[in-house]
């Protein structure tokens, strides 16, 4: 029996948390998420680091911007219940 008889693969290699926090900075929604890809490359380069995966680049940065709307929606909400615009219980809504 070879390696892996129970079909169990290893998991692909953990990114530099450098690479990951990079690949966030490089996000730009105005270009396609392939051409961060491609700018994680170069950053891998120059990190001097194994480059990521398309698949993997593609997750992070769906991921982060994920996380950069909530972070918005909850400022916006924080500052309209600050300025009275809204009741304290649209806070309430945030909570998932």
């Amino acid at each position: 029996m070879g390696g892996h008889a129970s079909g169990v693969y290893a998991a692909a290699p953990r990114l530099e948390p450098h690479l990951i926090m990079g690949l966030v900075q490089l996000d730009d929604r105005s270009v396609p998420i392939a051409e961060t890809y491609r700018r994680s490359r170069t950053l891998a380069e120059e990190l001097d680091i194994p480059r990521p995966s398309y698949e993997c680049v593609r997750l992070l940065v769906h991921a982060a911007r994920r996380r950069r709307a909530r972070r918005r929606l909850v400022r916006d909400v924080l500052i309209d219940v600050a300025l009275h615009t809204k009741p304290v219980d649209a806070l309430y809504d945030l909570v998932e």
